[in-house]
């Protein structure tokens, strides 16, 4: 089982794997309740909730795995990445809000109507999380590519996290940019697909983040135990 899921295609296939479940149940309740938005139910907003706290609490267990090693900073970025997550599925891009309804967009800097400390507030909040993914990608951007090329797991795991955060996305913003560039309305089976992927999709985040930290977790210490005699420190410090 173990091996199973350290193999590098894990994390794509989980993905895929739980949105086809996501897809399955949406759509079995919609043919006996008629109507259906997974949105409007809250079932995929609780369960985002219940995986963000999931991903949390696996990151605090394993925090022996970047202390007192070159990555104690990468840990800490992480803890603090993931935070801004949580704290963006919560809505804080409407707690920074003002005179806007989100403080997480181009047209909130170009609306009069918010004033210069609003800007600037949100300014520096976009700042700092920008900034903290440009850290880890800085300090670990080469690695990632070459392991990524010798197929290892963790870089193969993090490409799925990035791609599905991606897709996420897309999927989010292709039914109101096809609107706008042709006049014309998605078909409503197209619509649902695009919404299971887009709901689904971010719930999926947090449980594919812990899924990295888990198996980032057991390599170590398999190579920990491999290396038999040498230090813990350099061992960690090397993976």
């Amino acid at each position: 089982m173990k091996k199973l899921f350290l193999s590098p295609l894990f994390s794509s296939f989980f993905i895929v794997f739980c949105l086809a479940l996501y897809y399955g149940f949406s759509y079995f309740f919609r043919l006996k309740l008629g109507p259906f938005d997974i949105e409007e139910t809250g079932i995929t907003e609780l369960l985002t909730y219940v995986f963000y706290g999931l991903a949390g609490c696996v990151a605090l267990v394993l925090w022996q795995d970047y202390m007192k090693t070159p990555r104690q900073g990468t840990y800490f970025t992480l803890i603090f990445l993931w935070l801004a997550a949580l704290l963006r599925e919560m809505g804080i891009q409407h707690w920074l809000a003002i005179n806007d309804t989100t403080a997480i967009k181009i047209n909130y800097f170009k609306n009069p109507a918010v004033p210069l400390y609003g800007k600037i507030i949100a300014a520096l909040v976009i700042g700092i999380v920008v900034g903290a993914i440009l850290y880890l990608l800085i300090k670990h951007l080469k690695t990632m590519i070459v392991g990524f090329f010798k197929y290892q797991t963790i870089y193969w795991t993090i490409a799925s996290f990035g791609l599905l955060g991606l897709f996420t996305q897309l999927a989010d913003r292709l039914p109101s940019k096809y609107v706008k560039a042709t006049g014309i309305h998605l078909e409503e089976p197209t619509r649902f697909v695009l919404k299971i992927f887009e709901e689904g999709g971010e719930s999926l985040l947090p449980l594919v983040f812990a899924i990295g930290l888990l198996q980032f977790h057991f390599i170590l210490h398999k190579k920990i135990s491999q290396n038999g005699d040498e230090s813990t420190n350099t061992v960690l410090g090397s993976v």
